[in-house]
C-alpha cells in the first residue's frame, strides 16, 4: 500500500490563467489560496480553495519559451494535468510501487516536499504526484 493520507490537489493546465480564476471564482465560489511562479519550470499558477473541502484546485499556465506545458497544451489541449496525494512516507510508497511493478520517476525534494511521480501509462492515463511534508 502507498500510505495515502489525503488528496491534496487536482491540477489543470490552461493558457488563460486569469480567465480560469474568474470562471472558478464566479461559478464555483472558489477563492485564491496562493499564487506561485517558477522561472526554471516555466510556469505560473494558482491554488484555489474549494468550498467545503480541504482539497485545492490548481491551475497552471506556461510562460517563456521553454515551458514543458507548451507541449502539453499543443498535444492535449487545456485540461487535467495531475492529481497530488499526500502519503505517510515517500520512500515506502516508492518501494510499494516497485514491488507492484511500477517504476516511479522524478523522485526528489521540492521546497518542503519530498516527492515522486507515477507516469500516466502506469496509472491509466493520469499523472500522479505523491508527496510527504518534510522540514523545510
Amino acid at each position: 500500500m502507498l500510505g495515502i493520507k489525503r488528496i491534496d490537489h487536482v491540477s489543470v493546465v490552461n493558457g488563460d490563467l486569469e480567465g480560469r480564476i474568474k470562471f472558478y471564482s464566479d461559478l464555483f465560489g472558489m477563492e485564491v489560496a496562493e499564487r506561485f511562479e517558477t522561472t526554471d519550470g516555466g510556469f505560473k499558477g494558482v491554488a484555489l480553495k474549494i468550498p467545503g473541502s480541504p482539497t485545492q484546485w490548481e491551475i497552471l499556465e506556461p510562460f517563456g519559451d521553454d515551458s514543458f506545458l507548451h507541449r502539453f497544451l499543443a498535444e492535449r489541449g487545456p485540461g487535467m494535468h495531475h492529481a497530488t496525494f499526500e502519503v505517510e512516507d515517500v520512500d515506502k510508497a516508492a518501494a510499494a510501487l516497485r514491488a507492484y511493478g511500477v517504476e516511479p520517476f522524478g523522485e526528489g525534494t521540492a521546497g518542503d516536499w519530498k516527492q515522486l511521480f507515477i507516469h500516466p501509462r502506469d496509472s491509466g492515463g493520469v499523472l500522479i504526484q505523491l508527496y510527504e511534508k518534510v522540514a523545510g
